[in-house]
């Protein structure tokens, strides 16, 4: 489902100060002060420039171009196009957007190809410029101060992506605030500035990693953390990662979480599920039935069961593959979320050794908060919260695989 309102804005808009897009449908037109009604509209397609504000509006001002003249006008929010998409086109914060290639970098070149790319790249504005530089080279070399920072900070903080510095910035901050900082000796994790290496890789989304550091012969593998949840791991993954370790492997692979990740793993995006749930609980979903499952047709009869005893199935005359699918993945969701499917512990051993989670958010100051999270502290349940299956698709799509969360 695509994002709107409050959360679109949140995402896309805040903080980002005026951005140039397009109208996505066609809208009536509103006073910018008064929010009346006006004659005409405003057709799809039209160049727009969405105006800043501090906080959403559903009716947003925007500014345009009819005829000669420009006009400031407020046009229903979820009517605009959203920056990141092909028609509008977001700076991107990410590492490789600074130059970073898949290579490895010591600490002293990473920090002079970032640094200069902040400087030379024409898709950020000075007031974002100025701020992820000194931010960056607080990390990095401790100069300008934390009280500089947020000196810088306070005048910008109405003009940048917040929420992209999170995300992606604290991906490139990652590495120089672990050299720099020692930001993993908490978890007893020692790694030298000197001699380390940094290794970004080229795809933006490889699973599991967002950047490395290598000591010697050994990769710590880093995944970066913004917000209050991880990124999706997804079934595949989790077991290449056990299958590293045989004795954590050999530890799970008779226990009922392993042949949940198995099932995920050998189905399709649209089976995955749908055989999980029979593994799991067969007096709702045979294996005969399960099995039976194609793109757009299933045994109903073998389904029964299943559907009679899901309120939304049992209101359908008869239910979509992809709306069994979905209903499947909800009370994968559910299960291991809530109840009785505990993924903590496989989670934890997979990743022990192989993956270190590091979170970055700005606080109030602008010079942000680091926490680091690691195996041992996962199956602490109420320090960091349950491992869980998510879903991210819905009933009409599968796009994506069921994966786990923390």
């Amino acid at each position: 489902m695509a994002t709107s309102g409050q959360a679109a804005w949140a995402k896309y808009f805040q903080g980002k100060g005026n951005i140039k897009t397009r109208m996505k449908k066609a809208s009536s037109l509103f006073d910018a002060k008064t929010s009346a009604k006006l004659s005409g509209t405003i057709e799809a397609g039209t160049e727009i420039t969405y105006l800043a504000a501090k906080t959403f509006d559903s009716k947003a001002i925007i500014q345009y171009k009819s005829g000669n003249k420009n006009k400031i006008v407020r046009v229903t929010f979820d009517n605009i196009v959203k920056p990141g998409v092909k028609t509008s086109g977001a700076a991107s914060l990410k590492p490789q957007a600074f130059g970073v290639k898949e290579t490895k970098y010591s600490f002293a070149q990473y920090t002079k190809v970032v640094s200069q790319s902040i400087e030379e790249r024409k898709d950020l504005s000075a007031n974002v410029k100025n701020y992820l530089s000194a931010l960056f080279n607080h990390y990095a070399t401790g100069k300008p101060s934390k009280t500089e920072v947020t000196k810088i900070y306070n005048k910008v903080k109405d003009n940048i992506p917040i929420n992209d510095i999170n995300k992606d910035f604290g991906e490139v901050l990652g590495p120089v605030a672990i050299l720099a900082n020692k930001l993993l000796e908490s978890k007893k994790i020692t790694v030298n500035k000197t001699t380390a290496k940094i290794y970004v890789p080229a795809r933006p989304n490889e699973p599991l990693m967002d950047y490395g550091i290598i000591q010697g012969d050994k990769q710590i593998v880093v995944s970066a953390k913004s917000g209050t949840s991880t990124n999706v791991v997804k079934p595949p993954d989790i077991l290449m990662l056990l299958k590293k370790n045989p004795k954590n492997e050999n530890k799970w692979k008779d226990k009922k979480e392993y042949k949940l990740l198995q099932k995920l793993s050998e189905g399709s995006i649209l089976t995955g599920p749908i055989n999980a749930v029979s593994a799991m609980y067969p007096s709702m979903i045979s294996a005969k039935a399960a099995n039976s499952v194609t793109k757009t047709d299933y045994d109903v009869a073998g389904f029964s069961t299943f559907i009679n005893s899901n309120a939304y199935l049992s209101s359908k005359k008869k239910p979509t593959v992809n709306e069994i699918r979905y209903e499947c993945e909800k009370l994968l969701q559910t299960e291991t979320k809530n109840g009785n499917i505990d993924m903590n512990s496989i989670f934890a051993d997979a990743i022990q050794s192989e993956v270190v989670y590091v979170k970055f958010e700005l606080d109030s100051t602008g010079v942000g908060k680091w926490g680091v999270i690691v195996s041992d502290d996962i199956k602490k349940i109420n320090s960091y919260g349950r491992a869980y299956l998510r879903t991210k698709n819905g009933y009409t799509r599968a796009s994506d695989r069921i994966g786990v969360q923390i």
